[in-house]
């Protein structure tokens, strides 16, 4: 389809910024106070300026001793990097909070505590470690999904997409998707589906012109990230290679050789880095941080957790109550209906439907062949994460095809399944209702702040959420104060499924 007019194009980018700052607020008021794994190279970085985590060994399971001295977390290193910027830009303040912390008294011990917050608290670092939860949150997994969320509406807009439609279906995909669970917390699988579904957002083009080797390279450069972020990545960069060679098939041998070198060169960097860490931290380069961690009894499966694909494991992490994709997010169900659907007024183009299911298909197949899957009840969804953007698009596109006032519907209950399941940041559904209504709604960093002993009530949650929507209003109504153009068309969003199909639109 041709795109729109460049009025229509400038609309557009207006609300990619307010998708953006939309989803960047809601992202911010949720975070989770928790510190994970992927925290402890980020803080080391800052503290001692090394990857080496061996004072704080023994602080979580996820920390072993390194073969040959020190002591490392069991993952890839490339979100403990990533989080490691804001926190190294903002040394100054955390060195002061940390100081102020100290020299607090400790809180008594309560039996109620999750024990790696506990530590914190007996340590009298509790408030510096919360801070550290927030930065990586607000300056790092906030702005990195709601910017993929913008950057969605913004190539929907330039694909033909009425942009007020593109930005709904932007904001649906940030906030009715369990992306705004994951986002709460620093966390390497959603990194992965940020930097895999922006790449393939970026070698998509809605006239199909030839593949420059600049767009290749930068695609390259998002799948090595992926890489440096976690094994996974591998699928990531495997299918975003096929899309790019599929997409160049047409152009001349050297123009198509061009752009697949510029793809590869730009994976090199983020493969090369995993590989610089591996050889500093465990001596082999190749050797994943798996290879020499304590055997467990899922590492006992296969060559250290990672077995033959098994299909009670896909099942679960499908439909599983505690982390299943579908039971996170009903919606996406959708997605498979998409080749069939007749009366859509934009679908994507069937080869990009072929590639979003192979996305989908080949990250179900190795998350079925990782037994540590099976550890997610811990956590929530987690693996699956990287699909969650490929099939919500496929599942608009088959939402189009429903009435109006079921997309609305559907729309409502996927947002309000979301935000429940990221306000009460359970991992299993069911317990999210009653866990919200036993903390009478206040957020879960607020109830943290209290517990590490900080003077807070429940004004704290109320004047959050008058901040939020405050902040939303200015978003969204004061720019279009006296221009009715510049107010979303919520009732157009995913189309009205009433017109001629028109093609090339993603």
């Amino acid at each position: 389809m041709i795109p729109t007019a460049d009025a229509g194009v400038g609309h557009g980018k207006t609300l990619a910024w307010r998708v953006f700052f939309t989803c960047w607020a809601v992202y911010t008021v949720f975070w989770t106070p928790y510190i994970v794994r992927e925290h402890f190279p980020a803080i080391t970085l800052v503290e001692r300026g090394s990857l080496n985590v061996a004072p704080y060994l023994g602080w979580t399971a996820d920390i072993f001793k390194g073969p040959n001295g020190g002591a490392y977390i069991n993952n890839n290193p490339g979100a403990s990097l990533t989080g490691a910027i804001p926190l190294i830009l903002l040394r100054p303040l955390l060195v002061r909070v940390d100081t102020w912390n100290r020299s607090l008294p400790r809180p008594q011990r309560r039996s109620n505590e999750e024990e790696l917050f506990q530590r914190t608290l007996d340590e009298g670092r509790a408030f510096y470690f919360l801070l550290i939860a927030f930065l990586t949150v607000a300056l790092v997994m906030a702005p990195a999904t709601a910017g993929t969320a913008a950057y969605l509406c913004s190539r929907l807009t330039a694909g033909g997409l009425p942009a007020a439609s593109a930005a709904c279906v932007a904001l649906l995909y940030g906030l009715g998707t369990p992306v705004f669970f994951r986002t709460g917390l620093l966390n390497h699988n959603l990194l992965v589906s940020d930097a895999g579904f922006t790449a393939l957002l970026l070698l998509w083009d809605p006239h199909d012109r030839p593949l420059g080797a600049r767009r290749a390279a930068v695609a390259g450069l998002l799948a090595g990230y992926a890489v440096l972020c976690d094994y996974s990545g591998v699928v990531v960069a495997a299918v975003i290679f096929f899309y790019a060679w599929v997409r160049s098939g047409e152009q001349p041998f050297a123009q198509r050789w061009r752009a697949m070198l510029a793809y590869v060169g730009g994976v090199l960097p983020g493969v090369g880095a995993l590989a610089i860490y591996q050889a500093w931290a465990f001596g082999s380069l190749y050797r994943p941080s798996q290879h020499y961690m304590q055997s467990t009894a899922l590492t006992s499966h296969g060559y250290r957790g990672f077995d033959w694909p098994s299909p009670a494991l896909a099942w679960a992490n499908l439909v599983d109550p505690r982390f299943g994709l579908f039971a996170y997010c009903p919606l996406l169900i959708l997605a498979f209906a998409a080749p069939f659907v007749a009366r859509a007024r934009y679908r994507i183009p069937r080869r990009e439907t072929r590639v979003l299911l192979l996305y989908f298909a080949l990250f179900l197949l190795f998350c079925s062949a990782n037994q540590y899957s099976w550890l997610q009840p811990l956590t929530g969804l987690r693996y699956l994460v990287p699909v969650v953007p490929v099939l919500a698009l496929l599942a608009m596109q088959t939402a189009q095809t429903l009435p109006r006032w079921a997309r609305r519907a559907a729309g409502v209950a996927a947002c309000a399944q979301s935000l429940i399941i990221a306000a009460a940041h359970e991992n299993d559904i069911r317990l999210c209702v009653s866990t919200l209504w036993q903390r009478h709604l206040a957020l879960l960093w607020t109830i943290r702040l209290q517990e590490a002993g900080a003077p807070v009530t429940w004004v704290w949650t109320l004047g959050t959420f008058v901040l939020l929507i405050v902040a939303l209003t200015i978003i969204w109504v004061a720019p279009g104060i006296g221009s009715r153009r510049n107010a979303p068309e919520w009732s157009q969003a995913v189309g009205t499924g009433s017109e001629t199909r028109r093609p090339g639109v993603a």
